[in-house]
């Protein structure tokens, strides 16, 4: 069982990292070339709740067996059970928020952007909220891309023969 449990532990959170990996440096910067602009938000857009949904469960379910880890199979309390559970924590917290909060406004604020031609009154604002909305949604998903890679490195280094 223990074994299992580690196996959907480290498994959620490479999963996750991987995701992230795959979708920021890979999927996304090909889309925005090969497809025009609007298009290609588009696609990112209909992609976005789907990507977020891979967080929420591999989140959840990192956090869940790690806690039952700590709680049945070590015998240590220690940082770094606190760190690793409290990372996983932050990580699905800035997850939830920037896929639950940020990302419907950044939506309302890029389908008003498109109702406004480029030089109108008003564009210049909403074009910059919608770049501020896309800065903070950034800035997080480096920061639980960044919290998933340490934490796969306090594994690495705490399940080291």
């Amino acid at each position: 069982m223990q074994t299992a449990l580690k196996f959907l532990y480290t498994l959620s959170i490479s999963l996750w990292v991987g995701s992230m990996f795959f979708f920021s440096f890979m999927a996304a910067p090909s889309i925005f070339k090969v497809l025009p602009g609007e298009t290609a938000g588009n696609v990112v857009s209909d992609i976005f709740p789907k990507y977020y949904m891979v967080g929420y469960v591999c989140g959840a379910a990192a956090i869940i067996t790690a806690g039952v880890l700590w709680l049945v199979y070590s015998s240590r309390g220690g940082v770094v059970n606190y760190l690793r559970i409290g990372g996983l924590v932050l990580m699905l917290g800035l997850s939830l928020y920037a896929g639950e909060v940020v990302r419907p406004v950044a939506a309302e604020t890029r389908a008003e952007m498109r109702t406004l031609t480029e030089g109108s009154p008003g564009y210049q604002a909403v074009h910059n909220k919608f770049r501020l909305l896309h800065a903070r949604s950034a800035i997080m998903n480096i920061s639980v891309f960044v919290l998933g890679i340490a934490i796969l490195v306090i594994n690495a280094y705490t399940n080291r023969e």
